[in-house]
């Protein structure tokens, strides 16, 4: 599910599972990697809080149900217009309403980072989206505080557009992202569009749902016919994992600071793997083992971000070792290849 943002940019909430969740927050910025933060980063946005009811063509605010939608298994909470369609999995959600021709979604994703003490002064860095996007901090509830862009200018089109997007951070300091979307802004309504938006963003809050990073003890999962051991570091989790007859394949996620800390590492057994590969440019080869086979990571890179991929040649009963890496620094892909290499399959 691809939604128009602006300017040509998109922007994915994708209910179905992502190859690489790794790409998930360079996704929003068009699929390039973001560069190394320079200094000084700038001040927090102001706080912008919203008084009043304000309407974005067919949607108000007014019209906000009492009753909360829980995104993200619960990670997030929200009022939203009511009977929304909520669509995706707990890495990857939107709540959608459509209405007289119009669409409007809230969406949210997980990105698997944490905020530091300079958390406000990146997200506002980062809530410019080159320039098209107003930076702007929004009181929610529950102490939430949303670091947001607001859409500066309508876009030529009615498409769907990102009003709002933001990140936030949760009791455990997860960082959490959340957008409006709506069709039909054009420049007379765009300063009420953007004022709804904000209405809805003040109405987050956290959910119950705390994620489950490891404890350094062995863990056995079972995916399909195949069964997975492994010692799961603290600052790892295992994300999701899907299988049918003739594939087994885990993802797991490193948790770093936001925004340029994260790693992505997706493996299994495939008896038909197909294409698999890692973003960016050769950046060299080495050898290793995947569940007892032998094989070879194929090292990619690009500007600030770091990845490797590789398919057996040897086959375990009839399957291949798969294995892919997204990382956003070397020393971070190679903790993820130290981990791949220690997880065991039978």
């Amino acid at each position: 599910m691809t939604e128009t943002r602006a300017n040509g940019r998109t922007f994915r909430y994708d209910p179905v599972m992502i190859r690489s969740l790794g790409l998930l927050l360079l996704i929003a910025c068009d699929g390039a990697a973001a560069a190394p933060t320079p200094t000084p980063l700038p001040a927090p946005a102001p706080a912008t809080p919203v008084v009043g009811d304000h309407a974005c063509g067919a949607f108000s605010s007014k019209d906000l149900a009492a009753k909360e939608v829980g995104l993200l298994d619960d990670r997030i909470r929200v009022r939203f217009l009511a009977s929304p369609k909520v669509e995706g999995n707990a890495a990857s959600v939107r709540a959608v309403v459509n209405k007289g021709g119009a669409s409007a979604f809230v969406g949210a994703r997980e990105l698997f980072m944490q905020g530091d003490a300079d958390f406000a002064r990146h997200a506002t860095k980062n809530a410019a989206f080159d320039g098209d996007y107003d930076p702007v901090t929004i009181p929610a509830r529950g102490g939430v505080s949303i670091v947001a862009g607001l859409l500066k200018a309508a876009p030529a089109s009615s498409d769907v557009v990102s009003v709002a997007h933001g990140w936030f951070l949760n009791g455990t300091k997860d960082v959490l992202d959340v957008a409006v979307f709506i069709s039909g802004v054009t420049a007379a309504n765009l300063a009420e569009c953007r004022l709804f938006a904000v209405k809805v963003l003040s109405t987050v809050t956290s959910g119950s749902r705390v994620l489950k990073y490891g404890t350094g003890a062995t863990v056995e999962t079972k995916v399909s016919y195949a069964t997975f051991s492994y010692v799961l570091p603290t600052d790892w989790i295992l994300a999701s994992d899907v299988g049918i007859h003739d594939f087994a394949r885990m993802t797991f996620r490193r948790r770093g600071i936001y925004p340029d800390g994260f790693t992505d590492l997706q493996l299994g057994l495939d008896s038909h793997p197909g294409d698999w590969g890692s973003p960016g440019g050769p950046d060299g080869t080495r050898p290793g083992k995947v569940f007892g086979l032998d094989v070879t990571w194929n090292q990619t890179k690009s500007k600030g971000m770091f990845g490797a991929w590789t398919i057996s040649k040897g086959v375990k009963g009839r399957d291949h070792a798969v294995a892919s890496i997204t990382s956003g620094s070397g020393a971070d892909r190679d903790a993820a290849l130290k981990f791949a290499e220690s997880i065991t399959a039978k």
